[in-house]
């Protein structure tokens, strides 16, 4: 299993099919990768998570492994022979680079020429410990990050290779990476100093991906990248809700729905019911869905030490859908079981009402009248 570096922001992997995992995650793990929104590094998920740093990394580690996520790891086509040749070479390139240089290559990247911004005086007077050259230099990127794609972000043409992308990641991420700023007052600027590391970081890991990198070209291709007009002005973090990238919800809402379904349905058929039901219920907070609710109300109709989970179930499926008729029946079935017999006429008849043709309907209200 690989080693986590905390300064990796890990994505959710494309197409996973979740039927065929080796094994099902936990829900801390579930949690966690609640968490995983392809800008958050995996620092910044351990600090939110509230299961601490090494829990936080295991569930990382382990959600790689059942390959729900993607972590920014070389392509298996590069040996590690290149790779350290690689990191050595970048590396000493790096340290020897001159530091105004650096920060003068980066802001050329960006369409609005630095002597043409207007800064935030009140976020460049803040009392922090940055210079303000480097004050400037970060409310200058920061701003203009989604103005460029990732090929300008990192200065690199688009036919760039591996080791020119590793270079300039190295340059960036070491003149931006959070590590630098430890201890540091930062006030304000700790937000946009980690978001213009995540944005590097993201181009660093989509761009040295061969098939992340060919969809990423296809979407350039047809004008669709989604980088707004350069911002012209900077405003405080505090005072601002910062965009953020994409974040695909439903998709990892359903994939926890399904996981939680199918590992209740696992309990439940080796008889642990009560663990069942905790897994229903966390996959029903995720997505209300009726038909579901009818199925484990109905799978709890012959268990007398659960019948009012049952209704509870019963109850949820009529929450999410008011006119259900299944529902409806199902309520007075499930009373009925509990020899409530007045409730179980009752929605008897509001199910009647609906479907006032219904024999069976009322030959069982008939019955429980008798």
């Amino acid at each position: 299993m690989v080693d986590i570096d905390e300064n990796w922001v890990p994505e959710l992997a494309p197409g996973v099919d979740l039927q065929s995992l080796n094994a099902q995650p936990t829900p801390e793990e579930f949690f966690v990768l609640s968490r995983i929104d392809g800008s958050s590094t995996v620092d910044s998920i351990a600090k939110t998570s509230g299961l601490g740093k090494d829990k936080t990394l295991t569930c990382v580690k382990n959600l790689h492994g059942y390959g729900l996520i993607e972590l920014p790891i070389s392509n298996a086509e590069e040996t590690e022979q290149e790779q350290s040749k690689s990191k050595a070479d970048t590396t000493t390139e790096s340290d020897s680079d001159d530091d105004g240089d650096v920060a003068v290559s980066i802001k050329g990247r960006f369409p609005l020429p630095f002597s043409d911004f207007e800064f935030d005086q009140e976020l460049l007077e803040q009392s922090v410990e940055l210079d303000d050259d480097f004050k400037r230099e970060i409310i200058f990127v920061h701003a203009q990050l989604d103005s460029v794609d990732h090929y300008q972000l990192l200065g690199v043409e688009r036919d760039a290779r591996r080791r020119q992308l590793r270079g300039s990641y190295f340059k960036m991420s070491k003149r931006y990476h959070p590590d630098r700023f430890y201890q540091k007052i930062l006030g304000d600027f700790q937000p946009l100093i980690e978001r213009i590391f995540q944005r590097v970081t993201k181009a660093y890991q989509t761009l040295s991906n061969r098939n992340k990198r060919k969809e990423y070209d296809a979407i350039l291709a047809r004008g669709r990248e989604s980088h707004a007009t350069p911002v012209q002005a900077s405003t405080p973090a505090s005072r601002r809700s910062e965009p953020r990238e994409a974040m695909n919800d439903s998709r990892k809402r359903d994939m926890a729905f399904k996981v939680l379904i199918q590992r209740g349905d696992k309990a439940f058929d080796n008889g642990h019911i009560s663990a069942a039901l905790k897994e229903y219920r966390k996959a029903l907070t995720l997505k209300r869905d009726e038909q579901v609710a009818l199925r484990i109300a109905r799978s709890l109709l012959d268990q007398p030490d659960h019948l009012e989970d049952a209704t509870a179930f019963a109850r949820a499926a009529q929450k999410i859908s008011p006119d259900s008729l299944e529902a409806l029946k199902l309520l007075g079935a499930v009373y009925e079981q509990r020899e409530q017999l007045d409730d179980a006429i009752y929605h008897y008849e509001q199910a009647l009402e609906s479907a006032p043709d219904d024999a069976d309907l009322r030959a069982r209200i008939d019955r429980l009248r008798s």
